[in-house]
């Protein structure tokens, strides 16, 4: 689809966001918010590093704010809910930046909690030394967590762990070694040198918390939206339905081999401290 977007006199986000055809579709959408969603945009095309000065396909940019609009969070990699990640497409000449709609821990976590079908969920990394047991079959998983914050912080990080119970009882845990995050961070995201470098848990917190809720969570249909459009370039025509084209890789393609998952365990073990554990090599998630 990339091929099919207009490559000769693009508008800038200011141009396409106050010509008059956008502005009826936003205020039919917006209402009164229209004005400062309009502001907050074109404040982020021209000073947010990557989109500042460049030639910004600004539909893109626009459907990732809408998105975001859509639930109620916020556009902003500061506070963590959802961002726009710029992407360069070189398929079309002139070259022109893309945004990416990236939703957030912080978002994910916000959406499953307005279903009001979670009793708790809540995600956390793991530390050398705190892990006494897990099986990668059942997915138990023992932890003793370090008592002592400085120490803890000091402390390698060795996986993440996410975890949800549901009112009606249900309850569901998945855990990731650390090399397996970063594997699937390489492989599936173009922004690893991006987001993942400088804020390598934050991003890790958030594959494990959103694999947790796609694979065992119940979804809103704004959950659903927020796992479908992750890490898409959202394309459409404005007052017309929107899909996905992902710049990475399908994060549903298995990555990894089942059977590997028990072998990656051991190999974290053995460079822990000797504890006498039990570890259950099995295959499956």
């Amino acid at each position: 689809m990339s091929n099919e977007l207009q490559t000769q006199g693009v508008k800038t986000v200011a141009q396409f966001l106050n010509d008059v055809n956008t502005q009826k579709y936003l205020e039919g959408m917006l209402k009164e918010r229209t004005g400062q969603f309009v502001t907050s945009l074109v404040s982020l095309a021209n000073t947010a590093k990557g989109f500042a000065g460049a030639n910004v396909e600004p539909k893109s940019l626009l459907f990732c704010g809408l998105m975001a609009a859509g639930m109620n969070l916020p556009l902003n990699p500061n506070l963590g809910f959802a961002w726009a990640i710029p992407y360069k497409n070189n398929k079309v000449s002139p070259v022109v930046t893309e945004a990416q709609f990236q939703i957030g821990a912080k978002g994910l976590i916000q959406l499953a909690q307005r279903t009001g079908l979670y009793k708790s969920l809540n995600a956390i990394a793991i530390h050398e030394g705190e892990l006494k047991k897990w099986d990668p079959f059942t997915e138990e998983i023992v932890l003793e967590l370090v008592e002592d914050l400085e120490k803890r912080e000091k402390l390698p990080i060795i996986g993440h762990a996410a975890y949800f119970e549901l009112l009606n009882g249900f309850k569901k845990t998945v855990y990731w070694p650390k090399q397996r995050t970063e594997r699937h961070g390489r492989k599936y995201s173009k922004a690893y040198n991006y987001l993942w470098s400088s804020d390598f848990d934050s991003m890790a917190l958030k594959t494990v918390i959103k694999n947790l809720l796609s694979k065992w969570g119940p979804l809103s249909i704004e959950m659903q939206d927020a796992i479908k459009f992750d890490q898409s370039v959202i394309r459409g025509e404005l007052g017309g339905e929107q899909e996905a084209e992902y710049i990475d890789a399908s994060e549903f393609t298995p990555e990894i081999p089942e059977d590997t998952l028990a072998a990656e365990f051991a190999k974290e073990k053995a460079s822990q401290y000797s504890v006498d554990a039990e570890i259950v090599e099995m295959e499956g998630k």
